[in-house]
């Protein structure tokens, strides 16, 4: 990698579920203003050329990727190893349920990801290495590029934290509204640089 790559990192918007739940796995699509929020970023980024748009296999993320990436003439790249972590027992239950039988763990959870592992779920640190290996499996043979990379709000505070050298354990203090998104410039023998964050549409 010589020269600067432009990474630009979206978060996918609003989904069409009601309620607060963690929903890792769970395939579900995105509601009319996850769409509408969507496509004003895509506004924003008409006039960029992009090399190339990555994006998670599950459809809040790849339905709009696909569209974006048609209107852009630009190659798709699918990374199942970026798809949102899989919370297990955890998945699509209310906050006051979660509290009740995993309390403990759910607060652990919060105050620090590492080491935590959701009852038949996928541990974080086992979710950090994969989003982290995919990352760098992606950029390999990247060189002077713009992509853009779609995803969910676990995957890129993974990668931000890596990218700033930041611990895992102060994870969720990156907060990622729907629809965000955060640009980071990569130049080889340099620290990378966050050109901005958490920009909404």
């Amino acid at each position: 990698m010589s020269e600067p790559v432009i990474i630009d990192l979206l978060r996918h918007g609003e989904v069409a579920a009601e309620g607060w739940a963690f929903r890792g796995s769970t395939d579900i699509p995105l509601s009319d203003t996850g769409w509408k929020q969507m496509r004003a970023v895509g506004r924003e980024l008409g006039n960029i050329t992009l090399s190339q748009i990555a994006t998670s296999p599950l459809q809040r993320c790849h339905d709009f990727s696909t569209e974006l990436a048609d209107q852009h003439g630009t190659s798709m790249a699918l990374l199942a190893d970026m798809r949102e972590m899989d919370f297990g027992a955890w998945e699509n239950r209310g906050f006051d349920e979660l509290q009740a039988e995993h309390g403990e763990m759910l607060q652990r959870f919060w105050d620090s990801p590492e080491g935590i592992h959701p009852p038949e779920g996928e541990a974080f640190d086992d979710f950090a290495d994969r989003v982290v290996t995919c990352w760098q499996s992606w950029l390999a043979e990247a060189c002077g590029e713009h992509r853009l990379l779609v995803a969910h709000g676990g995957v890129i505070r993974v990668l931000l934290a890596h990218l700033l050298d930041m611990p895992m354990r102060v994870l969720w203090r990156l907060h990622l509204p729907y629809a965000s998104w955060s640009r980071i410039s990569l130049c080889e023998g340099y620290q990378p640089r966050l050109l901005f964050m958490n920009r909404e549409p």
